[in-house]
């Protein structure tokens, strides 16, 4: 772990997702980078080129709030680029205290650890949002190595539910060849856990990953039009439904196709990193 003063901006728009991907275009507010975990699907690998050590960030908070001043409204992710709790980041409670005088601006926090005792010592907010990212305990044993058990994030979870944080869960990546059955306990699971919204996603990488881990798994990935290597959109979508079906209602998906939209004929009613429901589904974000 680093701590350091940061050069570059920390406010900016995601807007990189390309054409035929369904992904709001919401703000990264860059509090880290890096992850002190080691899944090996991870594209923070890639991103860093195979070194993501934690680097936090020191500067004053008046610096970051500066940036934020300058826009409106938005959903700010601090997850885009390293993991929200794991290391808690010297800026996080002023974000959080930021974003708790805000209307129109919200602080989304994703993560797979739990790591919560800051959040659990202050007041909730409806102007943050605390995303679980979750797997199925046989692909957490394989492929999610030194994270904690993902019941384990689902009790943390409830505990900052129960205390009244907004909780979202994200399963995401969905491993096709380990079986879509043994997904069915960890679904029984956030059924009852009810959280405010679930966004699913299906195993992606771009081929550069296996660079700098040659364990990432990739059995039946193919690549698509995106650059990313993808499972069959038969695939995908047979995976959907049938968790859409254990689940009860249609989950958000994240960064998918238009392709994959359409064989569903599902309604996007938004995702993991939205407010509410998303304007136009189609590459417009509910910022």
């Amino acid at each position: 772990m680093i701590k350091r003063t940061r050069k570059s901006n920390f406010v900016r728009l995601f807007s990189k997702t390309p054409p035929g991907v369904v992904c709001p275009h919401f703000y990264e507010l860059i509090l880290s980078n890096g992850c002190p975990f080691n899944c090996l699907y991870c594209y923070l690998k890639l991103t860093f080129r195979g070194n993501k050590s934690p680097v936090l960030f020191t500067n004053s908070w008046d610096q970051v709030e500066k940036e934020l001043e300058k826009i409106p409204c938005g959903v700010f992710a601090t997850g885009e680029l390293a993991d929200s709790l794991a290391i808690e980041p010297p800026l996080l409670l002023p974000a959080i205290e930021y974003f708790r005088r805000q209307y129109n601006k919200y602080l989304l926090l994703t993560t797979k650890s739990i790591n919560i005792d800051m959040l659990t010592k202050i007041d909730p907010t409806p102007q943050v949002f605390v995303s679980f990212s979750i797997n199925s305990i046989v692909a957490w044993e394989n492929y999610e190595l030194t994270t904690p058990n993902p019941f384990k994030r689902l009790d943390a979870a409830l505990k900052l539910k129960k205390q009244g944080w907004k909780i979202r869960i994200r399963l995401d990546p969905i491993i096709e060849h380990i079986g879509i059955n043994c997904y069915k306990e960890i679904i029984e699971r956030i059924i009852d856990l009810s959280p405010d919204r679930v966004t699913l996603g299906t195993l992606r990488q771009y081929p550069g990953v296996h660079r700098f881990e040659k364990n990432a798994p990739r059995i039946g990935l193919k690549r698509a039009p995106d650059g990313r290597m993808r499972y069959a959109l038969e695939v995908r979508a047979k995976i959907y439904s049938i968790i859409a079906e254990w689940l009860g209602f249609e989950p958000a998906l994240c960064k998918e196709t238009n392709e994959l939209w359409d064989y569903l004929g599902w309604d996007d009613k938004g995702c993991n990193c939205t407010i509410g429901c998303m304007q136009d589904g189609r590459n417009e974000g509910n910022l």
